[in-house]
């Protein structure tokens, strides 16, 4: 068997879908990304406290973009159609190249929860990863109260891998993480 490659972009692609389009990070997204990532609710599953000043805002959206132009990582903000907003967010954040493996997160604000959104972004940027960038898998770490990530990750055609118990510790307490992946023979037959 011919060793697969990871075909990672020169420039970067914008994906478009029904009712989204999925660009690249400028400077200029950083108060929306700031009120994203600000939010008590919003944050409540990442395992992060809510940042509190647009520096870490500003620093966070250079380390995408960075991530980017070092092929370490591809993250698109996500925008309506016609609209240079960013509601959220979805994207490579880590890239193993030895095993053709990446791992994906994501985000979505309050105003444009449970209308399809993410699905339509997730299903995106999966088949990106399996057609263009060379993927043979990709994982998702979530915590299993967050419901909402869990049926968007099945739906998607992602199976549970593992369940960590109490692997993770965030603000005093451990708490527990399930996998979720999808491989690419997994993709083929959704089609």
């Amino acid at each position: 068997m011919m060793n697969p490659e990871i075909n990672f972009p020169e420039e970067f692609p914008v994906l478009e879908t029904e009712r989204l389009s999925l660009k690249a990070f400028t400077p200029n997204d950083v108060d929306h990304f700031f009120n994203l990532r600000s939010d008590e609710d919003f944050m409540m599953y990442l395992g992060l406290h809510p940042i509190k000043k647009k520096s870490s805002a500003r620093d966070r959206i250079h380390d995408i973009i960075h991530d980017f132009n070092t092929e370490k990582g591809l993250s698109w903000k996500i925008a309506l159609k016609g609209s240079s907003d960013l509601i959220g967010y979805i994207g490579y954040w880590k890239i193993d190249y030895q095993h053709y493996r990446a791992e994906i997160g994501f985000g979505l604000d309050q105003e444009h929860q449970q209308q399809g959104f993410m699905t339509e972004a997730l299903g995106a940027v999966r088949d990106y990863g399996f057609e263009h960038l060379g993927l043979h898998s990709i994982k998702a770490d979530t915590d299993p109260r967050n419901q909402s990530s869990v049926h968007l990750l099945v739906n998607s055609g992602f199976k549970k891998e593992a369940y960590f118990r109490e692997n993770y510790f965030f603000d005093g307490e451990f708490l527990d993480s399930e996998f979720y992946c999808i491989i690419r023979s997994d993709w083929e037959k959704l089609a």
